[in-house]
């Protein structure tokens, strides 16, 4: 353990600066998310540099552009840290009735929940929402939580629950992307196989590429050894630095979509009725922190399903 923790030591506060500056591509926006001067986070990543040996933006004036080597570390950080996270939150003294705890996803929290999080807060009136983020569902009690999105909730029958984004499966690239490979508009067959970004869908039963290309009846390439991104927002960095094409699901890159970051590509999938579900404890009392959470969602789904 000792040998294994060296290289990284004295240097966690500056890993966890530089996955926020990753994720923003700006050091001011770093700063402000963080509440640190700028001069403070360029001082971390000038440590980490340093310890590295290489750098890790590429700067033209104000611009900052992450390395391959930086978005690395930083989806490493990120992916620790949720880590991390879960670990700390499953072995806590169970929460107090003055907090609600939802389970949910790294992309359905990242791509759906935080932007309307605010909203959220408003709602329910003064009380914590306390998130839980993990792609390993069956890996933490639920019994623990208040609530949790679910794509089965067979595991829990006593639990109440209702749907959330009805299931649509397309493929997605950056404009840029298509600038370079226009080809792929009329004929995604005949992308190169290392250009297919997959994601690991554990045990969902999620569509995957080969599953996407058996139902839209197109042919499917040849596919050698690839890659498989273990957290879906890792997969939309990913696509969004234009490494390649990965599927896009309906609810989580609907925002992305419509600030024309990402555009579709082929035919959607509907390969079953919805994809996400919000499963939660009884309801014995319609004034309780919990019944404005359930009521919050199901009017923020409206549109969704």
């Amino acid at each position: 353990m000792e040998r294994a923790v060296r290289p990284i030591a004295g240097s966690l506060n500056a890993l966890l600066v530089l996955e926020v500056a990753v994720r923003h591509s700006s050091l001011s926006k770093a700063a402000a998310e963080l509440g640190l001067s700028q001069p403070a986070v360029s001082r971390h990543i000038s440590t980490l540099e340093d310890r590295l040996g290489q750098p890790l933006f590429q700067r033209n004036n104000n611009q900052i552009t992450p390395t391959p080597s930086a978005a690395r570390l930083a989806d490493a950080v990120a992916l620790g840290f949720g880590h991390l996270d879960q670990v700390w939150d499953e072995i806590s003294a169970p929460p107090s009735r003055q907090e609600v705890t939802l389970a949910c996803t790294f992309g359905f929290a990242d791509q759906w929940l935080m932007p309307r999080f605010s909203d959220l807060r408003d709602q329910m009136g003064g009380t914590q929402v306390r998130v839980v983020t993990t792609d390993q569902l069956g890996d933490i009690d639920l019994n623990r939580l208040d609530a949790a999105v679910v794509w089965d909730t067979s595991k829990h029958p006593e639990r109440p629950f209702f749907p959330l984004l009805r299931s649509e499966v397309f493929p997605i690239c950056t404009p840029d992307f298509l600038a370079r490979y226009p080809e792929v508009e009329q004929n995604i067959s005949g992308l190169p196989a290392h250009l297919f970004l997959h994601f690991d869908v554990k045990d969902t039963d999620f569509l995957t590429w080969s599953g996407w290309f058996e139902r839209t009846g197109l042919p499917a390439p040849v596919q050698g050894q690839t890659s498989k991104f273990d957290a879906y927002p890792f997969l939309l960095q990913s696509i969004r630095r234009g490494d390649g094409v990965g599927l896009g699901w309906h609810g989580l890159v609907d925002q992305a979509l419509e600030r024309g970051e990402i555009v579709r590509l082929g035919p959607s999938v509907i390969d079953r009725p919805y994809s996400y579900f919000l499963q939660h404890r009884p309801l014995h009392d319609t004034e309780t922190a919990l019944a404005r959470l359930v009521q919050w969602f199901k009017t923020a789904t409206l549109d969704e399903v």
